[in-house]
């Protein structure tokens, strides 16, 4: 029986296969469940444990309800 592992991005709950992922798998999941505006490059996650960037590895066990924090300045009309 698979396993899935729950996560919240922004609020949107959304659920992996497995506990460890890397950041921006994370991210390109938020992206396609409509949690972030834009490109999932554009972001790094921040978590209960800390800061996750691009290619950090984060345990869902341990860490699994994040915000997104856009890594590039925000454009200005």
């Amino acid at each position: 029986m698979a396993t899935s592992f729950v996560l919240k991005v922004n609020g949107i709950e959304m659920t992996m296969q497995t506990a460890r992922v890397v950041a921006h798998d994370i991210l390109e999941l938020a992206e396609k469940s409509g949690a972030i505006p834009g490109k999932p490059e554009d972001y790094i996650l921040q978590g209960d444990k800390g800061q996750y960037g691009w290619d950090n590895w984060v345990d869902l066990e341990e860490d699994n309800c994040f915000i997104t924090i856009r890594n590039q300045p925000t454009p200005v009309a």
